[in-house]
């Protein structure tokens, strides 16, 4: 013992490890009470997408330059993106989590560029027919679509339109500014490249029977939109022309000019694109609405450019005279005020007692809404008061043959919403003509908020913007308005997005977690969690970028297992 009561130590001891084995032999998962579990969710723009396209995934193919990959995913659930691209509202822009941040990918920009480049790529006839023969009744996004998926899967396609040329309403009803008719003719071109077959100039019911038809074909799809017009339902009513007779008047060459003051009733996008076609025409349009601008069902985006090309809008007002008074035609307007919402969930017009004022104009559209013509369908297929009913998962009717679709069914909505009407009973369609069952519900997974991307490893960026006509020289021609992107472009804008809810891989999760619980796998593999080692402490949930990781009870894992 040393002077200072301190043992002494011996300084010839063996040098021996503080531990025999690795860390591996401690399994810190016997510690957890919480459990990190990986598994992928939707981002935002996926589920307001009307589509319901991965865009988070079209964004992470694009951004490495890899079109056809990109290409592959959003033509699988979009067979027309150059389409799409120009009409859609895309409310797909207004979830998107990046927009919480600095401002939201410009989905519609990136969709344009991938739409355009394969415009003339795509149309390849199937590898293998079935022998299976589908007619589709009507042309437009709704007929087009389903044919572009039934082809694609193998069957024989036959598209029958009334029309001389095939559309719709692509062709007939939007302006165009919008779609260029060069644009819809390339879409139309790649589907006779896939083989499918159109018969124009043959209405189904008077040039051939629906019973002629189904004799000839396995199944019918019918598609024929909503064509009919609403009257105003007012006195004098015939002094007006309807909506889409305009527009198609126009898109025909046959109107080729307008003057003086032309009053719009109506507040749908059908009245937006009739008074904006007035603008180009040389008139001064004066859209009468009965409700006020919070209650249009017009894309937003359309009313702000109806008001910077010059159209004056007069809220809360209806005609309910229209009478010819020395050349011109006097409305007589009644102003109304919102009363208790209707079965829209919109506040109802009411009329103000004693509010009658005259209105002087030089002509008058009434574009106050659309309906479906159903004369050539079974009776068995319709309701008591005309409408045709169908299944709105699949579009199959009481008649098992049959399928409906689009604003058949719906009523006038958007492009997109038909073109996914089309996809649905195509793939219902390809599933009954093949003996399988109807597939199972798309189950939802839960969405990726802004509180659950890591905002540190995003860098701020400005959002590419489309190149886009002046003001002054838009408004005196029919050129289109709005341009597009080239790949760099596309490329950066889509190396923006945030890849909500998908895992890229980027091994976050691998190099911070303390325990090595981690395993990566296969490059595009979701990495996996070693249980007997994660001890739940949640670094891995904090430091994922793209918030796919959540920390769960782990009882609750029990049961659920």
């Amino acid at each position: 013992m040393s002077g200072s009561g301190i043992p002494a130590v011996p300084h010839d001891l063996p040098e021996v490890p503080l531990s025999s084995t690795d860390t591996r032999a401690n399994r810190t998962g016997s510690w957890r009470h919480v459990r990190p579990v990986i598994a992928e969710k939707a981002a935002p723009c996926h589920k307001a997408c009307l589509l319901h396209a991965p865009i988070p995934q079209v964004m992470t193919a694009l951004a490495r330059g890899d079109i056809p990959a990109a290409g592959a995913s959003l033509l699988n659930h979009n067979p027309f993106p150059a389409i799409t691209a120009r009409v859609c509202p895309h409310p797909c822009q207004v979830g998107c989590n990046r927009g919480r941040y600095d401002e939201p990918i410009n989905i519609r920009a990136v969709e344009r560029f991938l739409g355009d480049a394969l415009l003339h790529r795509k149309g390849a006839p199937p590898d293998v027919s079935t022998g299976r023969r589908v007619a589709v009744v009507g042309s437009g996004p709704a007929g087009l679509a389903a044919a572009f998926y039934l082809r694609a899967r193998g069957h024989d396609v036959t598209i029958y339109e009334r029309e001389a040329e095939p559309g719709g309403m692509l062709r007939d009803a939007i302006p165009a500014y919008r779609l260029p008719a060069e644009i819809l003719d390339a879409e139309i071109e790649g589907l006779r490249r896939m083989g499918v077959v159109f018969r124009c100039g043959v209405e189904i019911g008077s040039d051939m029977p629906l019973a002629d038809l189904l004799a000839a074909h396995d199944v019918v799809f019918a598609a024929t939109g909503a064509h009919g017009e609403r009257g105003l339902g007012a006195p004098g009513e015939e002094h007006l022309t309807r909506g889409l007779e305009f527009l198609r008047g126009v898109r025909r060459g046959e109107i080729t000019s307008a003057s003086g003051t032309v009053a719009v009733v109506g507040g749908g996008n059908v009245a937006i694109d009739v008074a904006r076609t007035l603008v180009r025409l040389g008139a001064r349009a004066v859209v009468l609405y009965r409700r006020t601008r919070k209650e249009m069902p017009a894309i937003e985006e359309e009313v702000e450019h109806a008001i910077a090309d010059g159209v004056t809008f007069e809220f809360l007002t209806l005609p309910v005279v229209a009478e010819r008074v020395d050349g011109h035609l006097r409305l007589t307007l009644v102003t109304m005020q919102l009363g208790e919402p209707d079965r829209s969930g919109r506040r109802r017009p009411v009329p103000v007692p004693g509010s009658e004022h005259s209105f002087e104009c030089d002509g008058a559209i009434a574009a106050i809404g659309e309906v479906a013509e159903t004369k050539f369908l079974p009776k068995e297929v319709l309701d008591e008061q005309g409408w045709a009913r169908a299944d709105k998962a699949t579009g199959a009717t009481a008649e098992g043959w049959l399928y409906l679709g689009g604003d058949l069914i719906t009523g006038p909505a958007t492009v997109s919403e038909a073109i996914a009407w089309g996809r649905r009973a195509a793939l219902a369609i390809d599933r009954r003509l093949r003996g399988e069952p109807p597939a199972a519900p798309e189950r939802l997974l839960p969405t990726v908020s802004i509180k659950g991307i890591n905002l540190d490893y995003f860098r701020r960026a400005p959002r590419t913007v489309q190149p886009a006509l002046p003001v002054e020289t838009r408004r005196l021609t029919f050129e289109e308005e709005i341009g597009g992107i080239d790949l760099v472009q596309a490329m950066e804008e889509a190396a923006r997005c945030f890849v909500c809810g998908t895992c890229t891989v980027c091994a976050n999760c691998w190099a911070f977690c303390p325990d090595a619980a981690i395993e990566l796998g296969a490059e595009d593999a979701i990495p996996r969690v070693t249980l007997d080692y994660c001890k739940g402490c949640g670094i891995c949930v904090v430091e994922c970028p793209r918030g796919i990781i959540a920390l769960v009870d782990e009882a609750k894992v029990e049961v659920r297992a």
